[in-house]
Order: structure tokens, then C-alpha cells, then sequence
């Protein structure tokens, strides 16, 4: 309880942080502005996954893994900054020599060039910060866990309006609000791992190479994963403009409180349920999911039922009644939201009994999926085709989940 307990902290921290941030940047920037802001963190979202290419998520696993081993929890803590350093300077460069062709060819908007190449000088630093959680996740140090992930959204939150409402930078002073406290926060957090750091040794690129290919398939199965929730704000601004992607982010972020429990939920059942699996106790796995899944539900149910019934009230109150637009998509996204976040719960189980290649397969056909709907949806219905595509995406994706997971958790199927 301990663990849930901060792990929700952090979480409930990082979406409230979000949540304030976009009703500023909303409120002072207009949908235009937010729609802007939108598209750049979105990619910066994206990059993100590349710059720390899984290493983290495969920390998580091999750290719990091998709980008792210190020896080995070096080399691996180890490795992952090394190989985290050469995969973030690596997409961080990518991305500023992308900058141009991404914002002209694709959003025929020249003002995200300058936009993209600030936002590119921090993928270095995520990468490390992602090896810095990843390890505290597998070491179940939620607390220290949740002070790195607190501090950097707090700091996000606070630079960010201080740009944006004091020294009135607008777009910029909202893009250069993240990039500042990414930098600042992935250089402080190494402090939290230094006594796992040790000089390499051949051991270290025998196990670099390990997590790197775990990574591998993690990173690829993430980014296809952020498809089914993000593709759908990219094609709306390659469709239509950086207006309708401010309306349409703000039922995002309503789908934000959706899933917000569900998260905190996974970050806890992930290292559990890999420490069970290196034990080969699949009966508490088994547990462990339906319990889980079971509460994660019941909450999410009454989140959807308020907003479903107050969510005209919410959007005018919190933001403006300009962004009423918003309820509709909003309305549409629930449906798909309430079912998949009770999955997110229990979502890094098949990465946690090392069903990295199912993941990635499955992330593949649903990305797939996803993409071809709001291809056909949105330039016919707009930002309704677009909550349409995307919930039909998400129920599918519980669903073929679900089955794998029953699956690999079961006696019969379990190697």
C-alpha cells in the first residue's frame, strides 16, 4: 500500500501539474497557442521513447529481477547509463536535423522549426532520467521514485508560467518550460543511483547488450503504443489546423483524470509481478491482475460517469467557454478510455514476464489499426472521427491484450 500510495502521489502529481499547465497555456495562448504547444510536446513525447530506447522500462524488470544479486544490479544500472547517453544524443540529433522537413512538410507550419530544434537539447538528459526511474521502479523505491517524477513536473509547471504569464514568451516560454527542468532534473536525478555506478568491465557490454535488445522491442512496442493515443492530435493538425488540436487536447486532458489511477496502479504491479515471475509464482500473478483490474474498474466507471454527466460545466469553468468544441470528442473518448485504462493497471505484465516481442506485435497491429481509421475518419467528421478512430483502437487493444496476458500467466503456457 506503501508503494500505491506513492506511486499515486507522483502520478496524481504529474496530471495535476498537466492539467494546470494546459488550462494557462489554454487560457493565455487561446486554442491556437495550445493547439501549437500541443503538436510540439507531442513529438517531444515521441522522441522521448526513442532517446531513452526502453531502457528504462528493462531496468525495472532486471533489477527486480535480480533483487538479491548487488553485483549485478551494478552492471546493469551501469550499462543503462551508458547505453542512455548514446541512444538520447543520438534522437536529440535526429530530431534537430528533422525540425524543418517536420514542421513545414507535415504541419505547413514554419513556426514549429525553432520550436523542435530547442526541444531536441534535451532528449540526453530524459534518456538518464529514465534510467534513474527505471532502477528505483525495480528496487520498489517508490518514494525516491516519486520525488525525481514530482520535482520535474513541478518544475515544468512553475517555469513554465513564469515564462509564459511573466516574461510573456508565449509558445516559446511554454516549450522552453520543459526543456529547461528536463536538462536540470535528468543531471540531478544521477544522484539517486550513484552507489550503483561502477567502472566497466566486459561484463558491462554483455549486459548493455541485453537490455539494449530487451529495450529493443520495449521502445518500439511504446512508440507504436503512443500511436493509439497520440496519432490521432498529429493527424488532426496535418488535416486540419493547430484550432481544432487546441479543442481536441482539451478532452485529452479530461481523459488524462480517466487513466490516472490505472497508471499509478501499474507502476507498482509491474515490478511485483516480475519479482513473482523470477520466483515462478504464477498463482499470485494471477491474483494480483484480478484484484487489480477488479478495483481499477469500479473507480474508473464513477471518473467516467461524472464526467460524462458535468462535462459541458468542467470545460467552461476550467477553461473558456470557447473550448466547448471540446465536449463532444470528449463524450466519444470516454467510451474507449473507460475500458482500456482498467488494462493500463496490470499493462506492463507481459513486459514483466519478458513478452517483449508479443508486446511489440501487438502495439504493431493496433497502431496499424488506429492510423487507418483516423486517416478515413477525420477528414470526413472531424474531431468526432477522430475520438471515434481512437476508442475503437483502445477497445481493441484491451481486448487482444487481455487474451495474451491470460495467456502467458497461465500454468499451461508458461516457460
Amino acid at each position: 500500500m506503501k508503494d500505491v500510495q506513492w506511486s499515486f502521489v507522483s502520478f496524481a502529481t504529474a496530471s495535476f501539474a498537466h492539467l494546470l499547465l494546459r488550462i494557462v497555456l489554454g487560457r493565455s495562448l487561446g486554442p491556437s497557442g495550445l493547439g501549437l504547444y500541443t503538436l510540439v510536446f507531442t513529438i517531444y513525447m515521441f522522441g522521448m521513447q526513442f532517446a531513452a530506447f526502453g531502457i528504462g522500462s528493462a531496468l525495472t524488470k532486471y533489477v527486480a529481477q535480480y533483487q538479491d544479486d548487488l553485483p549485478k544490479i551494478n552492471e546493469f544500472v551501469s550499462s543503462g547509463i551508458l547505453g542512455s547517453m548514446i541512444s538520447g544524443s543520438a534522437m536529440g540529433l535526429l530530431l534537430y536535423t528533422l525540425s524543418e522537413i517536420i514542421s513545414i512538410h507535415f504541419f505547413h507550419n514554419s513556426e514549429m522549426t525553432n520550436l523542435l530544434k530547442i526541444t531536441a537539447l534535451c532528449f540526453p538528459f530524459i534518456s538518464m532520467q529514465k534510467v534513474v526511474i527505471g532502477t528505483l521502479n525495480g528496487l520498489r523505491e517508490m518514494k525516491w521514485y516519486a520525488v525525481v517524477n514530482i520535482f520535474q513536473n513541478v518544475s515544468v509547471l512553475v517555469i513554465s508560467i513564469i515564462l509564459v504569464l511573466r516574461l510573456n514568451m508565449d509558445v516559446m516560454g511554454a516549450v522552453l518550460g520543459f526543456v529547461i527542468p528536463t536538462i536540470l532534473v535528468g543531471m540531478l536525478s544521477l544522484t539517486f543511483i550513484r552507489n550503483f555506478l561502477v567502472r566497466p568491465s566486459k561484463l558491462t557490454s554483455t549486459v548493455l547488450k541485453e537490455i539494449s535488445w530487451f529495450g529493443f522491442y520495449v521502445v518500439l512496442a511504446n512508440s507504436i503504443g503512443m500511436i493509439n493515443t497520440q496519432i490521432d492530435s498529429l493527424l488532426i493538425g496535418h488535416f486540419m489546423d493547430e484550432t481544432e488540436v487546441g479543442y481536441y487536447e482539451v478532452a485529452i486532458i479530461f481523459m488524462q483524470g480517466v487513466i490516472l489511477l490505472p497508471q499509478a496502479l501499474q507502476r507498482v504491479t509491474t515490478p511485483s509481478i516480475a519479482t513473482y515471475y523470477g520466483k515462478g509464482d504464477l498463482n499470485k500473478i494471477q491474483q494480483l491482475i484480478k484484484n487489480t483490474m477488479f478495483k481499477s474498474f469500479a473507480i474508473t466507471v464513477c471518473i467516467s460517469v461524472i464526467l460524462a454527466i458535468f462535462g459541458k460545466f468542467l470545460i467552461v469553468m476550467v477553461f473558456k467557454e470557447e473550448f466547448l468544441p471540446a465536449y463532444i470528442p470528449m463524450i466519444t473518448l470516454l467510451i474507449g478510455y473507460s475500458i482500456y485504462s482498467t488494462f493500463v493497471s496490470i499493462g506492463g505484465c507481459l513486459a514483466s514476464i519478458g513478452k517483449v516481442q508479443i508486446i511489440f506485435k501487438i502495439s504493431a497491429v493496433c497502431a496499424a489499426l488506429n492510423t487507418i481509421l483516423n486517416i478515413l475518419l477525420i477528414p470526413r467528421f472531424g474531431l468526432i472521427g477522430a475520438a471515434s478512430a481512437t476508442s475503437i483502437s483502445l477497445l481493441f487493444t484491451t481486448l487482444i491484450n487481455m487474451y495474451y496476458v491470460k495467456r502467458y500467466t497461465s500454468k499451461r503456457y508458461a516457460k
